[in-house]
């Protein structure tokens, strides 16, 4: 059966007025249902003007206010998707000139509660939820360069590979604050980062930590991460003495020593015997009233793990030697 023919025998005039009446008794419900009052919280869009140019905004105030308003249903639908919203303004020339010029300006959201209510029907009662303070710092373009620092934690996939590379860029910024503000800072920080199972080359941006009535510019920095192959490397490294008298002279048997580490393949060649600095101590003899002596490294080369000493204890004597 052909879909018109059905739809013909469906469609009796009994079936027209049920669908009739349908929509009716719908309409109806809808008018009654939309004429009683809701309640619904929307957002005000806020905006600061009048800025002149020398001003820097250091922090900027909420992008938004958040309202609870009380209204007829048409009305809370018309709010929420046909009405297009003014925003709310606060004029910079009126906040600052009141004689508040210390970079710091702090305002009541209720004095922007005529504004608010202006954006509503003469019924709607309109209450505002946050902020209950609008806040906001500025200088007069007073800057300086300072270094950035990476605060996380880096990982690599598992113990057969290291960390070869941290380079971020850039590797300083300029902050904006006030003079006060700006004798303190001394380097910009990024947001505390997290990265585990680092296993190739990994490039990331991450955010500057954020500081009240501070700006930084570029706000975002790169971060690049290498992770190399671990290979393992033995070098022979002299025992040296420190904080010895000077008629005082060390001897250890043996003289050298082998140090053992892993280091990237990409670094083998570049690390050597005269990367490590092995020393004794005298004051740790002094102390000691053992026959042998214990190793430790003054000094590490930078990307070598899992350093071993062999053997880690040397037998010694301390000779005396003629002026």
């Amino acid at each position: 059966m052909k879909a018109r023919e059905l739809i013909k025998r469906l469609w009796t005039k009994q079936a027209g007025t049920f669908l009739f009446f349908l929509v009716l008794s719908a309409a109806f419900w809808l008018f009654t249902t939309l004429n009683d009052d809701y309640r619904e919280e929307i957002d005000v869009e806020l905006q600061l003007v009048n800025v002149p140019e020398n001003v820097v905004i250091t922090t900027e105030p909420p992008s938004h206010i958040r309202v609870s308003v009380r209204d007829k249903g048409f009305m809370i639908l018309s709010y929420r998707y046909w009405q297009e919203m003014r925003p709310v303004t606060i004029d910079f020339q009126n906040v600052v000139g009141h004689g508040n010029a210390s970079g710091n300006i702090s305002i009541p959201v209720s004095d922007l509660q005529k504004q608010i209510q202006a954006l509503f029907s003469a019924e709607a009662s309109v209450q505002i939820v946050r902020p209950q303070q609008i806040e906001f710092y500025f200088n007069y373009g007073e800057s300086k360069r300072v270094p950035l620092k990476v605060v996380g934690q880096f990982q690599p996939k598992n113990s057969t590979s290291i960390l070869t590379m941290l380079r971020y860029e850039p590797d300083s910024v300029t902050v904006f604050a006030r003079p006060s503000m700006l004798d303190t800072i001394t380097a910009a920080y990024t947001d505390h980062i997290v990265m585990t199972n680092l296993e190739d080359t990994t490039r990331v941006e991450v955010p500057l930590h954020r500081v009240a009535g501070v700006k930084f510019e570029p706000s975002v920095v790169m971060l690049t991460l290498a992770c190399d192959r671990l290979v393992e490397k033995t070098v022979v490294v002299p025992v040296q003495q420190v904080n010895f008298p000077a008629d005082k002279q060390l001897r250890t048997f043996p003289a050298r020593v082998n140090v053992t580490f892993q280091v990237g393949m990409g670094m083998y060649r570049n690390i050597s015997a005269d990367d490590f600095v092995l020393v004794v101590n005298y004051e740790d003899l002094i102390e000691s009233k053992s026959p042998r002596c214990k190793l430790a490294f003054k000094s590490l080369p930078d990307g070598v793990a899992h350093v071993r000493i062999s053997p880690n204890e040397v037998d010694f004597v301390i000779e005396e030697v003629s002026e």
